[in-house]
C-alpha cells in the first residue's frame, strides 16, 4: 500500500487543523498586559526546540508591534531535561533585543492547564493576555487561561511548522484531539461527564 501523498495529507492537516485555529485580530493601539509564550519540549541537549522557537519569535514580534509590554515565558522542567523550558525560553527572548525587566520567568507549569493557572498567579485576575502556541493548540489554550480568570487572545503563528510540516501536524492534530476528549470527559472536581 502506497503512502498518501503530500497534498492529500496537507489538505487532511489542513481540514483536522480549521477548527482549533483561533486568529485574534491585534489592534493598534490595544494593548494587553502581557504576552505568554507557552512552553514545549525543548530540544535535546536543553536548547530550543523547533516548536519553542518559533513560539519565542512570535512572542518576541508581538512584543515589538508593542502589543504588551512583558513577555511572560511559562513553562517547567519536562522528562529528560535539566532546566525549565521558561528558563531557556527566557534566554532566547533576551539574545532577540527584549530587555530582562520586560521577561518575566513561571518556570513550573508541565501542562497547558498548568500554564494558564501558574501565569493567573502572577498577573492580576482580568489580566488582558496575548497567547503566543502553533495554530493546533490555540483553541484549548484560550479555553484554559480564560477559565483561570484572564482574558485570552491567541495570535496566529501565519507561517507556522504546523502547516509547513503536514506529516508531523497530523501527530500534533492527533495528540490534541485526544487532549480535548480528555477535557470534555473529565468534568471539575474529577468527577466523569455522561
Amino acid at each position: 500500500m502506497s503512502r498518501p501523498g503530500r497534498g492529500v495529507v496537507a489538505r487532511l492537516a489542513g481540514a483536522l487543523g480549521r477548527p482549533l485555529r483561533v486568529d485574534d485580530p491585534l489592534v493598534a493601539g490595544d494593548r494587553a498586559d502581557a504576552i505568554v509564550v507557552l512552553g514545549a519540549p525543548l530540544a535535546p541537549g536543553g536548547g530550543l526546540s523547533e516548536v519553542v522557537a518559533e513560539r519565542v519569535a512570535g512572542g518576541v514580534a508581538l512584543w515589538r508591534r508593542g502589543a504588551a509590554p512583558i513577555i511572560v515565558c511559562t513553562g517547567g522542567v519536562t522528562a529528560g531535561a535539566d532546566r525549565a523550558e521558561a528558563e531557556v525560553m527566557a534566554e532566547a527572548v533576551r539574545a532577540a533585543g527584549v530587555p530582562a525587566a520586560a521577561i518575566v520567568v513561571e518556570p513550573r507549569a508541565r501542562s497547558t492547564a498548568a500554564n494558564a493557572a501558574e501565569v493567573a498567579r502572577l498577573l492580576p485576575p482580568g489580566a488582558t493576555v496575548w497567547l503566543v502556541t502553533q495554530p493546533f493548540h490555540a483553541r484549548r489554550a484560550r479555553r484554559l487561561f480564560r477559565a483561570a480568570g484572564l482574558a485570552p487572545r491567541v495570535w496566529h503563528l501565519a507561517d507556522s511548522l504546523q502547516y509547513r510540516q503536514p506529516r508531523r501536524a497530523l501527530r500534533w492534530l492527533a495528540r490534541e484531539y485526544a487532549a480535548w476528549a480528555r477535557a470534555l470527559v473529565t468534568r471539575p472536581g474529577g468527577r466523569r461527564g455522561h
